[in-house]
């Protein structure tokens, strides 16, 4: 969601995957480790990886069915 410093200096590409109905969320693809393809552990473990996007997207319609 493009909230937090990148841990490597410069994020990776970005990724639109869901809106709340007032802004766009969007979240890094993260930087890939060439030799192996895999996203680098940096990226993994950061909370604007795009992994996060749906246990984000699940707490916001959580929310949002209690009240």
């Amino acid at each position: 969601m493009a909230t937090v410093k990148c841990a490597l200096g410069k994020r990776g590409r970005p990724s639109h995957e869901w809106n709340d109905g007032k802004k766009d969320r969007i979240y890094c693809l993260g930087r890939v480790d060439l030799m192996t393809d895999d996203p680098l552990p940096h990226c993994v473990v950061c909370p604007d990886f795009v992994k996060k996007a749906q246990d984000d997207l699940e707490a916001f319609y959580g929310r949002e069915e209690r009240t």
